[in-house]
């Protein structure tokens, strides 16, 4: 399947099962987070390109990150996956379309460094996302000494892309995109998520 229809497949599973694979980070990594990444050329059951629950260096304090992927026997590319939250899903399913454009409206703010009086639930979403988890990332950086490549955070929705290689005051290195496919336009997520393909590793 191309990208594009990964995920467009991954948009509609929320829009209509969201409620079922919220809360569960297996059921967002099965239905959201893998095939994206099989889009993108990275064969998920082949151990010689991903690696699940990859276990870090550091024996005596050992963390996995959630996905490892691999080019040349080095692992090129860190995935953080976090569950998909409930608070993507409208309250009652008569506010559908109008939940979705407050939240739409509130991440094109948030992307514009903008403030949001009356932000939906989903805001404080992504922004834990990011603050509760960097220390996470840095220690699966730190730990597989890895200074080039790409950290990845996602909850099958939002991606956040940084390139390690890049030495900023950000742990894991200079920011590249971030997009949520919800809300961006589907050509803009192509544009964001193909850095991330297989063949740029090769």
């Amino acid at each position: 399947m191309s990208l594009k229809g990964a995920i467009g497949r991954a948009r509609k599973r929320v829009e209509k099962q969201g409620y079922h694979i919220a809360s569960l980070e297996t059921r967002t990594r099965y239905t959201l987070i893998d095939p994206i990444l099989q889009a993108l050329g990275w064969t998920v059951s082949d151990p010689s390109q991903v690696r699940i629950e990859y276990e870090t260096t550091d024996q005596s304090n050992p963390h996995r990150v959630d996905y490892a992927l691999f080019s040349k026997g080095k692992p090129v590319i860190l995935v953080e996956a976090k569950s998909l939250s409930e608070d993507y899903l409208p309250t009652h399913k008569g506010n559908m379309d109008q939940d979705r454009d407050t939240m739409k409206d509130a991440w094109k703010k948030l992307q514009c460094g903008k403030e949001i009086p009356n932000a939906p639930p989903i805001i404080s979403w992504w922004r834990d996302l990011m603050a509760d988890h960097e220390d996470q990332l840095k220690r699966y950086v730190d730990q597989l000494q890895s200074r080039s490549g790409y950290a990845v955070l996602t909850d099958g929705a939002y991606w956040h892309i940084s390139d390690l290689a890049e030495e900023t005051e950000d742990f894991h290195g200079k920011y590249l995109g971030t997009v949520n496919i919800l809300f961006d336009t589907t050509d803009h997520c192509v544009e964001v998520l193909k850095i991330l393909r297989r063949g740029r590793w090769k």
